[in-house]
């Protein structure tokens, strides 16, 4: 009887540990973001099990968390300051939490400095309580701990693409599952850096083409066929955004960071037709578009009409509008 008493004792220890850890994730999160605790938030425990398996959750996490110490003034050794700024969240959230941060392995205590640094931010863009909760219920712990790990930028993200996904205008490709708020957020605590660097480079600039043609929610369900593990489109990427978007619409987005020639020589040389490179070299010119064109010929008017020899020969035709009325003749009587 001693002996399975002695046997079940560690396995008792361990699940009330894990519920505990959950119990703090779950109050940590709910009390910063300053919403009722019946408000379901779904993944805050299972999340702090997944972002360390992933290389890239894991350096995400820890640059995440590095800056929020850096942001805090916290000085000294890693390991102390990261404990010293999670005390202090801890405090003001609720005293009876501070003791848990010495229980906590490091990279429970980023994820739960990561997470409740993305619940202030979500209560600090969304004031309205009613709204605030429907934000985190749909979103879940992976989008907070996205706002988390990169802050205002990625919040603001957040909050667009929820409001497209409210509006009906983010909707998946045919034949593929509908997105949703916590798909952004998983894409972030998953791909870390890679995925923020993607975000700002090809998405954010061009959001409306994005929308179009279900590119982002594509992208959203299956970052790993847009993106390599730099953040950088890949040609399968690049492929998928013409589908959804138009070859033209492509070649801007991805001109971005590459430029609109490396983008058009790559889509020439694939498809190794001189022919083909001369039209993307025009859809890819500024000169394709009425502005364009308003803007050349103004400009050649103005060198023109700094030139007298050809100031001369564009005013000739409407020369005669400047001279004075010429005399009429009076013809004398004549006599009979």
């Amino acid at each position: 009887m001693k002996r399975r008493i002695l046997l079940t004792l560690p396995i008792l220890f361990f699940f009330a540990s894990a519920t505990v850890h959950a119990g703090v994730l779950d109050t940590v999160l709910r009390r910063t973001a300053k919403v009722a605790d019946h408000v379901p938030i779904r993944g805050a425990d299972e999340l702090a099990e997944k972002i360390v398996k992933s290389k890239a959750g894991r350096e995400a996490l820890e640059s995440g968390s590095q800056r929020i110490v850096k942001s805090a003034g916290a000085a000294g050794d890693s390991a102390q300051a990261l404990k010293k700024v999670l005390k202090a969240d801890l405090q003001r959230i609720d005293p009876t939490l501070v003791r848990y941060a010495d229980t906590l392995d490091k990279p429970t205590q980023q994820y739960l400095l990561v997470l409740g640094r993305g619940a202030r931010e979500c209560e600090l863009a969304l004031p309205d309580l009613a709204a605030r909760a429907r934000f985190l219920e749909r979103g879940g712990a992976e989008t907070v701990s996205a706002i988390g790990l990169y802050g205002d930028d990625i919040a603001k993200a957040a909050m667009r693409v929820d409001s497209a996904l409210q509006g009906g205008k983010l909707v998946s490709p045919a034949g593929m599952r509908a997105v949703h708020l916590d798909d952004f957020g998983r894409l972030f605590t998953t791909h870390g850096d890679a995925a923020k660097t993607f975000w700002s480079t090809y998405v954010a600039p061009h959001w409306g083409k994005w929308l179009a043609g279900g590119a982002l929610a594509w992208y959203l369900i299956d970052p790993e066929g847009f993106m390599d593990s730099a953040g950088a489109m890949t040609e399968e990427g690049f492929k998928r955004v013409g589908e959804a978007v138009g070859d033209a619409a492509a070649i801007v987005i991805r001109g971005a960071s590459e430029g609109a020639a490396n983008a058009m020589g790559n889509i020439a040389e694939s498809a190794g037709d001189a022919a083909v490179k001369i039209t993307w070299a025009i859809l890819a010119s500024f000169f394709c578009s009425w502005k364009g064109l308003a803007a050349l010929a103004s400009f050649l008017l103005i060198i023109a009409l700094l030139l007298p020899w050809t100031r001369y020969w564009i005013f000739l035709p409407f020369r005669f509008l400047f001279r004075p009325p010429t005399k009429i003749k009076e013809t004398p009587p004549t006599t009979e």
